[in-house]
């Protein structure tokens, strides 16, 4: 009897040790968490900025894309939310994945610099729903990726993108709470898609679905085989010149200056 009480104490012990936290079911459906959020920028572009690029009108959307992606990403940061992936509540046709450009470019070149500007206001959002999802599955430069220009290769489950550009969140587990709750690490531009289907390896849990290659455009820790990945709608809206609009609950105007060193954030922390 003291054997047996002494074994069961040592588990007891262990058992209270452990940080991992497991969702329980409920009596109710969980429904998927939806985040959206608004950013404003104002592009102020040289003709060097814009000599990239074949097409300037082109330039211009590209490049508020960019800015307004990390300013996107840092309000989120702000906000410390915890995602709880859900299997399949959304369905592949739930509207994620989309990509929309609105408005007329009404550019103004300053008269003592000849620089172009350009108003733009962002609109995205995304949810936890693993059918509008998937996972990581290698890196192109080893075990770190940070900042733009750099590659991963994703899986995604069931919804893909029907044109391109698209874009996608990025989520790391939160290891102090345990393995089913993620956060935001990063967001990434899809720029291929494969519509074949494959299988991964049964020891890293056999799920199946269609590769991708992303460009991850903004990162504040290290990007790992592993992390999930959320289709996510991004609008954006050209502005006119006198057009007076602010974003909820900001409504300062950040100016973001392409190129400019702000648009690369390095990991702050390794997992």
């Amino acid at each position: 009897m003291r054997a047996l009480l002494v074994l069961l104490s040592a588990v007891f012990l262990l058992g209270g040790c452990s940080k991992e936290v497991k969702p329980v079911s409920t009596t109710t459906t969980l429904e998927p968490l939806e985040i959206r959020e608004m950013a404003k920028v104002d592009l102020l572009l040289s003709d060097s900025d814009l000599g990239k690029y074949m097409d300037t009108e082109e330039g211009f959307w590209k490049e508020a894309r960019k800015a307004g992606l990390v300013k996107l990403f840092n309000k989120i940061l702000n906000k410390n939310i915890s995602l709880v992936p859900l299997a399949g509540t959304t369905g592949i046709d739930g509207g994620y994945g989309l990509y929309t450009q609105t408005g007329a470019l009404d550019t103004q070149q300053d008269e003592e610099t000849g620089d172009f500007a350009q108003s733009f206001m962002l609109t995205a959002s995304f949810n936890n729903d693993l059918s509008v999802g998937g996972q990581i599955v290698s890196l192109e430069e080893g075990n770190y990726v940070a900042g733009s220009d750099h590659i991963a290769y994703a899986m995604l489950y069931q919804a893909v993108p029907q044109t391109l550009p698209a874009y996608v969140v990025i989520a790391e587990p939160i290891a102090e709470v345990g393995s089913d709750f993620y956060r935001v690490i990063g967001m990434a531009e899809v720029i291929q898609v494969t519509r074949t289907i494959f299988a991964m390896p049964k020891d890293q849990g056999g799920a199946t679905g269609a590769m991708c290659s992303l460009e991850i455009v903004v990162s504040d820790r290290e990007i790992e085989a592993g992390d999930r990945i959320f289709l996510m709608n991004l609008d954006v809206t050209a502005l006119d010149s006198g057009a007076i609009v602010t974003e909820d609950g900001e409504p300062e105007i950040v100016q973001v200056l392409p190129p400019h060193s702000d648009t690369v954030q390095e990991p702050k922390e390794k997992k």
